[in-house]
């Protein structure tokens, strides 16, 4: 228990206890010290990784600190319903705007990133506060590229646009210039803007660049979200290790209090332990795996809402058309709320007799004295006999000759059940001594003497077979005739008739 106790405490502290990864400091390739949430690349910009939601957006920074600009009608972009959002720290300072495109209907992503805030770095130290000179000297292939009348400085280690003012570009004529060279650029000058633009890129699956970006997704994935989605599934784990543990530590304390009390059916007491333990486990079992499963879908950056929404629809289809199955459901429900069969009990069911082996909500599993295994649905139980409800009992049927006497054959009837309860053995299974009926039937050559013995569960087989051993004895002993079939043929009115003996062909 102890142990499993530190493992569990110890995942929790490297859960909740570790620093975030985007949190830790950086060290730029020029030796300063870079706060890893200010950290331009591209394939991030401070906190937020390429292809992230804006769901995700408003987890890292904050509900509040993301706002949406709201557009006149007639200025959305509605071809991509595009959508910008500003994003602030805690301090209420503008750290960047984001633009959203809703891709094919789905979740929206970020597409371009405007930086606002001067503390966003880049590995050789560039900022929006950078001038040409700056920029030029840290990135020898940047590039000065023209869109729609407008000029970028275009950096490619980041998919960086550095827009450049046109009066900062020397003999600048957008009808007759398209290539512009680095050195007509105005060094001491500062860009306007920062943005970075994610799906400016090359999709071409046969070029390098699409390589070297899916490696990179894929070892940001590795680094980031790989550790906590292991770390939850070794939670999760244990969990489920910390449940069974839990379960049959309480069923084995419900046990031992059963049988320290020395309740009158303690047998049955832990029969009904045992299925009703059967169950909280695998209810809390599935509890476990569907909460799992919704975490573990948020983690991965699937929104579970409509996932929700959609298994409330799917429960009420089911609930029209699988009544069948809602059925077996509250049929087994009431079985067990009324405690009407217990794993173990000797049972009949729709006419077939079994142990039963297991319980659940929308069966129970027979086995019959041959080792065949019988399923059946809870709703199409017609009839179900418990033959080992609190206690059992089996009748004897004891035939006669007519010639002898009724009250001296139940007397040593009496004797032998008196003897077997009394037995060390055999009368720790007895509720009480055998309890003689009387005489019940008059057959064609024999008459029948009814008696009953009650016994424990499950033992009356057992006490039956060593009555009728015993009994059998003592009726050899005191000459007690058991009949077997006989029949007296007569040869005429005057002639006595004469028996003949069936069983041995004797006259």
């Amino acid at each position: 228990m102890m142990k499993k106790t530190l493992v569990i405490l110890l995942l929790l502290v490297s859960m909740f206890g570790c620093k975030n990864p985007m949190e830790q400091p950086y060290v730029t390739s020029t030796g300063d010290t870079l706060d890893r949430a200010f950290l331009i690349t591209d394939s991030r910009v401070g906190m937020v990784i390429k292809g992230m939601s804006v769901n995700r957006l408003r987890k890292v920074y904050g509900e509040n600190n993301v706002k949406q600009l709201l557009q006149p009608e007639e200025q959305r972009d509605t071809i991509n319903n595009r959508q910008i959002y500003f994003v602030y720290d805690n301090d209420r300072k503008l750290l960047f705007t984001a633009l959203a495109s809703d891709i094919n209907g789905n979740e929206q992503l970020i597409e371009q990133i405007r930086i606002r805030d001067n503390r966003f770095r880049t590995v050789d130290n560039i900022g929006a506060d950078s001038n040409i000179a700056e920029i030029i000297a840290a990135n020898n292939d940047a590039s000065v590229v023209m869109s729609e009348d407008d000029i970028s400085l275009f950096v490619p280690d980041i998919d960086g646009y550095f827009k450049i003012d046109k009066q900062d570009v020397k003999g600048f004529n957008p009808r007759f210039i398209s290539d512009i060279p680095l050195d007509s650029l105005n060094a001491e000058a500062y860009p306007q803007t920062l943005t970075i633009n994610w799906f400016a890129q090359e999709s071409n699956m046969l070029s390098a660049k699409f390589w070297r970006e899916l490696l990179r997704q894929i070892l940001t994935w590795t680094i980031v979200e790989l550790p906590a989605l292991v770390i939850m599934i070794i939670v999760f784990a244990c969990l489920l290790k910390l449940l069974r543990f839990i379960i049959n530590r309480l069923k084995q304390f419900t046990i031992n209090k059963t049988l320290r009390d020395g309740e009158e059916n303690a047998g049955e007491t832990l029969k009904r332990i045992e299925t009703i333990m059967g169950i909280v486990h695998g209810v809390c079992r599935i509890l476990l795996w569907v909460i799992f499963l919704l975490i573990f879908l948020a983690k991965i950056n699937i929104n579970i809402g409509p996932i929700l929404a959609s298994a409330g629809i799917v429960g009420l289809a089911v609930g029209f058309g699988a009544q069948e199955l809602v059925r077996d459901f509250i049929s087994g429900f009431f079985i067990l709320l009324e405690d009407q069969l217990r794993t173990g009990d000797m049972a009949i069911i729709n006419g077939q007799t079994g142990v039963v082996e297991k319980i659940e909500l929308r069966t129970i599993t027979l086995r019959d004295g041959s080792g065949v295994v019988h399923i059946f649905q809870n709703g199409k139980i017609n009839s179900l006999s418990n033959m080992t409800k609190e206690w059992s009992a089996i009748v004897i049927e004891m035939g006669v000759a007519y010639k002898e006497d009724v009250d001296r054959v139940m007397a040593i009837m009496q004797k032998v059940g008196d003897e077997l309860y009394a037995d060390a053995e055999f009368g720790q299974h007895m509720l009480q001594t055998i309890e003689i009926n009387g005489l019940d039937q008059f057959l064609d050559s024999s008459i029948i003497i009814k008696a009953t013995l009650k016994t424990r569960p499950m033992k009356q087989w057992i006490i039956k077979r060593e009555y009728q051993r015993r009994l059998k004895i003592a009726f050899d002993k005191e000459n007690v005739e058991i009949p077997y079939p006989h029949i007296s043929i007569y040869t005429g009115e005057d002639t006595k008739p004469f028996p003949i003996d069936m069983k041995n062909n004797k006259e």
